[in-house]
């Protein structure tokens, strides 16, 4: 009788807790729906309202109301853009609409498909827009909404055939200047411009000793150190671990009753702490204020993060070794871009509702050949390039050929084609020379420098040793067998463990750069097959994996493998200068594709 009355009252506080959010909805539409129909509100009133959606879809995202939500709250960004003008609401209404597309199996999200396109296409961004509609026709390939992209992908063909050469968006060459001969190499990466020659200058601060004795009985596990990298718009804290922990982590709103500001606590189950470490750590780094850690309960350590300025944070644990990361930032998912006044003054509501019914204002570009992103001044400027392993960590080695030098050397070439030809865009390297660099550390580099492309090169291993082919790798969970065989190799896992990682995907994708990272990847996939083979069935394509080098990264990011070291010909062929220079050629000139879409010419 005792179980049956626990199991009613469970589904009640389930059922009473549904039955809020579904009265918060309709609030939230009743309000949608007096805003759109009034001539007296502001830009602040539309803000208020997404804010109500977008708080109903994060509560419970997977909840019935998960794609409603998110959708009305996209939709809601981007009424206020067309009575407003301010591009902040466009980039979230885009934002929302791609998370939604990307996140979830309905008819709400078919549609966010067809909206991004549409966004793309009015700022004259046809490759993003094409990119968007066959994305949704792959996905939802038997539905009405297929059925319109393929009509509009028809039309973006039509439109680009009917117009002259020079009318037409610049494609992007894919013949490159030479590469640049090793002995003039006219640009190596600074110092300062490497993670392994840079830490003083990233400000990396650490308390603790990770070669410490901690004594931790039960089968506890210990936190050894705590280290911090640092920047004043993003930050990522790092505890090194003995053993696999479980969490809890919790968002509090600040209390001026207490005096508490805003702040993120993470509760440490069944862990010490060693003594070593300051149980009040002073950061203020115009992010986060302080860390402070204590004993909550039997058992139970929590770490609190008080916050200054923190908009958006993941948390997430990688293994061997094992430790939890946690990163913060005061944007919420991309960089914000310049913004301008916002209108205050009260205008005539639009008459319709859909994203569809009216043509987004245009915003002055660069002719045919702007962007969406170049419209909104987020143009590629910052490259940071990661030659995978080093130092201890050889990476896959046959025949005399160890991965760590080849991809160094690939890294270094393809910086200096960089430099030769862009000498406006800052170009970084993970490592320049043979030292070890933990993955947690390469993404956090690139996040400290703002980098707006994360490229980490590789050549792969197989224990078929007929293997051979490029292939490029994005982030995101997958169930390709042969996808998480490469990624366990590359995060030097095993599979069973790489399940924890594709939960812990589920959420992190939520802010993630998916569609651009997979553009990148097949401008780089496409143009460095073209450069090493001429058979087709050595293009192994551009696939999906949980890869820990790219978690967390804030911008587009690949995986590249270059090449199976495993195989005899494709060793022999790595070690040859010459054909070292044809792999850094062709990412070279994937990338320069990119460059082209996003900067124009």
């Amino acid at each position: 009788m005792k179980k049956i009355l626990i199991l009613l009252l469970v589904l009640f506080s389930c059922f009473a807790l549904f039955a809020d959010d579904v009265d918060e909805y309709n609030s939230a539409k009743r309000d949608f729906d007096y805003i759109e129909r009034s001539d007296k509100v502001t830009r602040r009133s539309y803000v208020i309202v997404a804010d109500k959606f977008y708080k109903i879809y994060a509560s419970a995202p997977k909840a019935d109301l998960g794609d409603d939500s998110l959708h009305y709250a996209a939709q809601t960004y981007y009424r206020s853009y067309m009575r407003y003008a301010n591009r902040d609401d466009l980039l979230k209404a885009l934002r929302y609409w791609r998370i939604l597309s990307s996140n979830y199996d309905t008819v709400l999200a078919s549609k966010a498909f067809l909206q991004s396109a549409k966004i793309y296409e009015d700022q004259k961004d046809y490759p993003s827009a094409q990119f968007m509609l066959r994305k949704l026709i792959a996905r939802f390939p038997r539905s009405e909404d297929a059925a319109e992209a393929r009509s509009k992908l028809d039309g973006i063909d039509a439109q680009f055939a009917s117009k002259t050469p020079t009318d037409r968006i610049q494609r992007p060459s894919l013949q490159p200047k030479p590469p640049i001969k090793a002995e003039t190499v006219a640009y190596q990466p600074k110092e300062e411009d490497t993670a392994d020659k840079a830490q003083s200058a990233n400000r990396q601060t650490s308390f603790g000793d990770i070669n410490s004795n901690v004594k931790a009985t039960d089968g506890k596990a210990a936190v050894k150190r705590i280290r911090y990298f640092t920047t004043p718009d993003y930050t990522r804290v790092v505890m090194d671990l003995t053993g696999k922990v479980e969490f809890d982590k919790h968002w509090l709103k600040a209390d001026p009753s207490i005096q508490k500001p805003p702040r993120l606590f993470i509760d440490l189950n069944n862990v010490v702490i060693s003594p070593d470490i300051p149980q009040d750590i002073e950061i203020k780094d115009g992010l986060l204020r302080s860390l402070r850690w204590a004993y909550n309960r039997p058992g139970v350590a929590r770490v609190v993060l008080d916050s200054d300025n923190v908009q958006d944070f993941t948390v997430f644990a990688m293994p061997d070794p094992d430790r939890l990361v946690i990163d913060v930032s005061n944007a919420v998912g991309s960089p914000k871009p310049p913004v301008h006044q916002a209108d205050s003054r009260p205008s005539t509501p639009a008459k319709n509702e859909v994203a569809s019914s009216s043509p987004v204002p245009a915003i002055k570009g660069t002719g045919s050949a702007a962007t969406l992103a170049s419209v909104f001044g987020l143009k590629i400027r910052s490259i940071v390039i990661d030659p995978g392993h080093g130092g201890k960590d050889p990476g896959a080695s046959y025949y005399g050929v160890k991965e760590k030098d080849v991809v160094l050397d690939i890294g270094k070439e393809l910086y200096a084609q960089l430099k030769e030809a862009y000498p406006n865009i800052d170009v970084y390297m993970t490592r320049n020379t043979d030292v070890f660099i933990p993955l947690e550390e390469r993404t956090a580099f690139a996040n400290r420098k703002k980098a707006d492309l994360f490229v980490s090169i590789h050549i792969n291993a197989a224990p078929n040793k007929s293997a051979r082919g490029v292939e490029t790798y994005v982030l995101n969970v997958t169930n390709d067998k042969r996808a998480l065989a490469v990624a366990a190799l590359e995060n030097q896992t095993t599979q069973k463990s790489m399940s924890d990682l594709q939960g812990i995907l589920k959420d992190l994708m939520m802010n993630s750069k998916l569609e651009e990272s997979l553009q990148l990847a097949s401008y780089v996939q496409k143009n460095l097959h073209a450069n090493l083979y001429t058979e087709s069935r050595y293009n192994l394509g551009v696939k999906q994996a949980p890869f820990y080098v790219l978690v967390g990264a804030m911008m587009p990011s690949i995986l590249v493998e270059a090449g199976f070291v495993s195989n005899q010909d494709e060793a022999d062929n790595l070690t040859k200068e010459s054909y070292r220079k044809e792999i850094a050629k062709g990412v070279f000139q994937g990338i320069t594709s990119y460059i082209k879409q996003f900067n124009g010419n």
